[in-house]
């Protein structure tokens, strides 16, 4: 089998990949639309207002999955094969949940199987913290464990952020270039191939989901692309050589621990800020609400486009940041890039505050001058 080089590998997955993305993409909107299957509004936490496709996920799936396959050779990549398997029991999980639904514990259940099939088999997991929280290397049984719960985590926090038009596909082809152009500076070919084959499924699907949307991506979508994420994340800390090119940007493996971080940072932030409010209300921190990031912008006065750009703007600036303080002790970085997310998320929050405050006013206003009228006596009909 011919091993192609990276320089033309890297384009040709990707182009190969969002081709056959945004050639599916319409079909499966047509299909939808003839057998009704559709993402109904609920009033809780869907912003949405009319029935729209919700199985793009399909299209990203299939999509990356064959041009992957065709190209990421076990020569560059022998762990794929594995990685595929827990992708298709997510991708079937995604599918059952987005025509029929299941419940919260099965889809937790799928997500764990999937994940501990690659990280015990593919041996994919996050041996060490490098100092964070003063942890250093990990035995084998909490590496497991720790990978698990933070490749779960990752994954929810896509499926979470999937709340507008465009904004968990924006966030995620951000964060498969990021991841590409990472893992491709340390001579990890195939990883790369795979994130840049992710990017190009997401930016075909992107043509048919921006603002106003023709179709979602579903669970089927955002499960995949989380636990995708989760693993590239994983296996650049783990393959991480600073003797490589990336060295002169990412100079220490707490340095590549904080950078992967920071790329995924905006969804695990705010789902993490999520279920901690939910918890301090006493309710499920995976009951439906409208606090995530988005909802709040949106109660701000911005539009779906400009909530999206503000949040993956607000993802470059921690990646930024990070790459900024990576020499520093690892726990003061982290401390670096959350101090500059809650500063952000004060911010927004005084936004919405005024915003809601300026309406309930105008309301108010309204509410009296209607009143005004009311009073108003109506003059008698005059006799001649």
């Amino acid at each position: 089998m011919i091993v192609l080089a990276a320089y033309i590998l890297y384009p040709l997955i990707f182009f190969c990949t969002l081709l056959m993305c945004m050639a599916s993409i319409p079909r499966i909107i047509y299909i939808a639309n003839r057998k009704k299957l559709f993402d109904i509004p609920d009033n809780k936490r869907k912003i949405h207002l009319t029935i729209i496709p919700n199985l793009g996920g399909i299209g990203i799936f299939l999509s990356f999955a064959i041009a992957c396959t065709f190209f990421v050779t076990p020569q560059l990549f022998d762990k794929w094969n594995i990685i595929l398997v827990s992708a298709l029991v997510l991708f079937i999980t995604g599918v059952t949940d987005d025509l029929v639904g299941i419940t919260p514990s099965k889809k937790f259940l799928a997500q764990f199987i999937a994940s501990i099939i690659t990280i015990s088999v593919a041996d994919i997991r996050i041996s060490s913290l490098h100092g964070i929280l003063g942890i250093y290397e990990m035995p084998l049984w909490i590496s497991i464990a720790f990978t698990t719960v933070g490749c779960m985590f990752v994954t929810n926090a896509i499926n979470l952020i999937d709340g507008i038009d465009g904004l968990a596909g924006s966030l995620g082809v951000l964060c498969s270039l990021c991841l590409g152009l990472v893992l491709a500076l340390t001579g990890n070919v195939g990883e790369a191939a795979i994130a840049f084959s992710l990017m190009g499924a997401l930016i075909g699907f992107l043509r048919y989901n921006l603002s106003p949307a023709k179709i979602f991506m579903g669970d089927t979508g955002s499960l995949v692309i989380g636990f995708i994420l989760s693993i590239l994340s994983i296996q650049f800390v783990h393959a991480y050589n600073v003797n490589t090119p990336l060295g002169t940007i990412v100079h220490s493996h707490k340095g590549a621990l904080l950078v992967a971080l920071s790329i995924l940072f905006v969804p695990v932030f705010d789902s993490f800020r999520v279920f901690l409010n939910r918890m301090r209300k006493g309710g499920s921190p995976f009951a439906a609400d409208r606090t995530h990031l988005h909802h709040l912008l949106l109660d701000a006065g911005y539009n779906h486009s400009q909530a999206v750009s503000i949040l993956v703007t607000s993802n470059i600036l921690i990646i930024t940041v990070a790459l900024l303080v990576q020499d520093a002790d690892p726990n003061i970085g982290i401390a670096c890039i959350l101090s500059i997310s809650i500063g952000l998320f004060g911010v927004l929050y005084f936004l919405r505050k005024n915003k809601l405050e300026r309406n309930q006013q105008l309301i108010a206003e309204m509410n009296k001058a209607n009143q005004a009228v009311s009073e108003v006596q109506l003059p008698t009909q005059v006799h001649h």
